[in-house]
C-alpha cells in the first residue's frame, strides 16, 4: 500500500513539474514533428503537455476518467491501420506488423497499469509521457529540438 501511495505521488508530482505529456515517437525527429504545435521546430513542456491532454480526452472514450484496456488498445489500433494503409509493404508483411504491435500494445497497457488496476490513471498516462520527453531532452535543457543530440539508443 506505501509503495502504491509513493508511486501516485511520485507520477502525480512528475506530471505537475512537466505537465502531462503524449505517448509519443521514440525517433526524436517524428516526436518533433508530432508534438511541435506551432511548427517553430521546438516542443515546450507546455506543447507537449496540451497534446497529451488532447490524447488522453479523446482516448477515454467513455469519460470516466480513467483508459481501459479496450480504450488504450482500440485508440492504437486506429492508428497503427492509418500507418500500415500508408505503407507499400505487401500484405503479408503487414499483417505480420500487425499481429507483432498489437502483442506489444497489451504488454504496453499492462506496463502503464503500474498500479494493476485494470486501467490507466492519467497520473500513469503522464508519467510515461514525461519519461519520453525526457528521453528526447538530452541536453536538458527542457525543450526537445534539433539541438538535442541523439543518443545510441535512439532514432532519428
Amino acid at each position: 500500500m506505501n509503495t502504491r501511495i509513493f508511486f501516485t505521488g511520485a507520477a502525480l508530482f512528475a506530471s505537475l513539474l512537466a505537465g502531462p505529456a503524449s505517448a509519443a515517437s521514440h525517433a526524436r525527429d517524428t516526436f518533433i514533428k508530432e508534438q511541435d504545435q506551432n511548427g517553430d521546430g521546438v516542443v515546450t513542456k507546455d506543447e507537449y503537455a496540451a497534446t497529451r491532454a488532447i490524447q488522453f480526452n479523446n482516448t477515454d472514450t467513455d469519460k470516466n476518467g480513467v483508459l481501459s484496456q479496450a480504450e488504450y488498445v482500440a485508440e492504437f489500433k486506429a492508428r497503427l491501420e492509418k500507418k500500415l494503409l500508408a505503407s507499400d509493404r505487401t500484405a503479408e508483411k503487414k499483417e505480420e506488423e500487425r499481429e507483432r504491435q498489437m502483442r506489444q500494445t497489451d504488454v504496453r497497457f499492462h506496463v502503464l497499469d503500474s498500479d494493476k488496476s485494470g486501467a490507466i490513471t492519467r497520473a500513469e498516462f503522464d508519467y510515461s509521457g514525461w519519461r519520453m520527453f525526457t528521453h528526447h531532452d538530452t541536453n536538458e535543457d527542457g525543450v526537445v529540438s534539433a539541438a538535442d543530440p541523439i543518443k545510441d539508443d535512439q532514432q532519428t
